[in-house]
């Protein structure tokens, strides 16, 4: 993935980075793939001229829980169409899951999808490595040696780890490491177990794609303790409950599965509460004959890379129930905070890692057009409002009005 070059003049958009208190009208000035000037009327070399009118320009998206297939699964997506399917979405990072085929649990593997991803990315990846070998839940990986092969968290997402004592081991060693764990989801009980070994171990642990009231409180009765946890909410499980889905409907299958109203409600309070403060994708493709049959055979799991901030801008902050700063905090140092990693930011000398985004931009979800591989969207034929229009990255527009500008292995 190389970025930089030219100048690129970002003009008279509504500048919004909550998390520097950044919130007005202005330009931004990209030299070099970096942010050289931001503020008011900005003067320019000539280079090439984003007007922003009517925009917000905010600082690109960062999701922290895609599957990414590659290597594998190629059929279902790749590191290039995942990506694609990212800038489309205003992301320009991704943290990719390690259930690829083998699971990406030594250093070895890990450096092989580091190397697709520097070929081939259209956004910059930072890949998670396996807890156990072969996620079979057992013998843990070496995550110190993963640590240093570029690891930014360990995950047996997919697959819970069910054994305490392995869990109590992943914790400490993960300490010992300095590296984050971002687990798996499966139920209150195994979040209260969870919590428990984090305060025991006194380590942080992120809950991956929280779905019910009862998980979200658990989460908050610990971070009003003081201990290091957080979670995430998908846009899916902010905007749907289980009435909203078609019966026998495999594009509504996923893991976890749509839950009651209540729960809906309970997890639109734990964003504006700032319990859970991350909002990630858990982009899951699946090819579209994998999908194309009953309900009980198809696999579980849905897209959203291209789909997360307008559904999330539809359902929650035009209903007027959480704030466009709650949303893009839990879209950029929200996840940035989890995962040890710079947050993306509108400041001078940042990498230019930018979204324009049209709140008022109205379109079809039209999954045939997507530039994912995969087509399995529960918010297909849905009228959306909030419309991704550009999106750098390292300085250089790589998406524009939906066009993607020859970024990316074909």
């Amino acid at each position: 993935m190389t970025h930089g070059g030219n100048n690129v003049l970002i003009r008279g958009g509504r500048l919004f980075d909550p998390a520097a208190g950044i919130d007005g009208i202005g330009d931004v000035l990209v030299r070099d793939g970096v942010i050289a000037a931001i503020g008011g009327a900005v003067e320019s070399r000539p280079g090439e001229v984003l007007d922003a009118a009517g925009l917000y320009v905010l600082p690109g998206l960062m999701d922290m829980h895609v599957h990414l297939r590659e290597p594998g699964q190629e059929h279902k997506e790749t590191i290039t169409t995942g990506t694609r399917a990212a800038i489309a979405g205003g992301f320009t990072a991704v943290a990719c899951e390690p259930n690829t085929v083998p699971p990406c649990d030594s250093p070895q593997r890990l450096a092989a999808v580091i190397a697709i991803a520097e070929r081939t990315a259209a956004a910059r990846v930072f890949p998670k490595c396996a807890i156990t070998v072969g996620q079979k839940g057992r013998a843990l990986t070496d995550f110190g040696a993963l640590r240093a092969a570029g690891a930014v968290a360990a995950s047996d997402d997919g697959l819970c780890v069910k054994g305490e004592e392995v869990m109590r081991r992943a914790v400490s060693s993960a300490r010992e490491a300095g590296l984050p764990l971002t687990l798996h989801v499966d139920g209150p009980a195994m979040i209260e177990r969870d919590i428990a070994l984090a305060a025991e171990g006194g380590w942080a642990v992120h809950f991956s794609h929280v779905s019910l009231a009862e998980e979200a409180e658990l989460i908050g009765e610990g971070r009003a303790k003081g201990l290091r946890v957080s979670g995430e909410v998908t846009p899916h499980h902010a905007a749907l409950s289980a009435d909203d889905a078609p019966g026998g409907d495999a594009n509504f299958k996923m893991t976890p599965p749509l839950a009651s109203a209540r729960d809906v409600a309970a997890l639109r309070r734990a964003l504006v509460d700032g319990v859970l403060t991350v909002i990630a994708s858990d982009h899951a493709p699946h090819s579209p004959s994998e999908k194309a049959v009953s309900y009980e055979d198809a696999p579980p799991g849905v897209i959203g890379l291209e789909t997360a901030l307008a559904v999330i801008w539809t359902h929650r902050v035009e209903a007027g129930d959480v704030s466009p700063d709650a949303v893009v905090r839990a879209l950029t140092s929200g996840p940035a905070e989890v995962l040890g990693l710079p947050a993306p930011g509108l400041r001078e000398g940042a990498p230019a890692d930018i979204a324009l985004f049209d709140p008022k931009g109205a379109w079809i979800v039209e999954p045939e057009r997507f530039n994912s591989k995969a087509r399995n969207c529960p918010f297909a034929g849905h009228r959306l409002q909030g419309k991704v229009i550009a999106t750098l990255v390292g300085g250089r527009v790589v998406m524009r009005e939906g066009g993607i500008l020859g970024v990316g292995a074909a």
